[in-house]
């Protein structure tokens, strides 16, 4: 999947960043349209990953910018809980929309969280 995501393979629907410290990757992020009915014609942040090296260095606001654009209305879905993603996405201007799933192949629950543009 990744392989195929990386090299293109997705009709230019998603924006795609890496992260790399030393020549090595340290993270990636990934957003797209959103799949959810109610926000229609809006981003969504499906992916934003670093290593644990590269916490508090700025590389995860940083996929962020490259992914989705600064002031631009964007929406995601954590896993609850997960205080450390919820504190950096706080920082990074989201708030929960009181919207809440569980996902039906592994049990864990989501809330979604939003942006608002600028």
């Amino acid at each position: 999947m990744w392989n195929s995501l990386l090299a293109g393979g997705t009709s230019g629907k998603l924006t795609i960043a890496i992260a790399e410290h030393d020549r090595q990757l340290v993270g990636i992020a990934m957003s797209g349209p959103s799949d959810d009915e109610d926000r229609q014609g809006e981003s969504e942040l499906f992916v934003l990953y670093t290593y644990e090296s590269v916490h508090g260095r700025g590389a995860g606001a940083q996929l962020l910018e490259a992914v989705v654009a600064p002031g631009k209305s964007v929406s995601l879905w954590v896993a609850d809980p997960n205080p450390r993603a919820q504190a950096f996405y706080c920082k990074m201007g989201f708030a929960p929309d009181g919207s809440r799933s569980t996902d039906d192949d592994d049990g864990v629950t989501e809330i979604r969280i939003i942006r608002p543009s600028r």
